[in-house]
């Protein structure tokens, strides 16, 4: 696997995490310290992700477009990438 590709994959799986993070925190106990933590922690992620796809090389279209979109930016692109890794 290309470098670039397991960086994609690596940052994907963390902001799918932290995404899960946040939905659970809202959806069951709501601590305000959670959202104030992981909040920005996913928001850092989210565009490492979308600045990585952008930039890099030899990547489809298909995965840059995906990484920009929010909430499911991380799993669609962690799919692409695991597509690219095949080809």
């Amino acid at each position: 696997m290309r470098p670039v590709l397991r960086v994609l994959e690596v940052l994907s799986v963390l902001e799918l995490l932290s995404i899960a993070v946040l939905l659970i925190n809202l959806a069951t106990v709501h601590i305000d310290g959670v959202a104030s933590v992981i909040g920005p922690v996913h928001g850092a992620l989210f565009l490492a992700v979308a600045v990585t796809a952008l930039f890099a090389r030899d990547l489809m279209l298909r995965t840059r477009l995906m990484a920009l979109i929010p909430v499911a930016g991380g799993v669609l692109t962690l799919v692409n990438v695991r597509r690219e890794a095949r080809r």
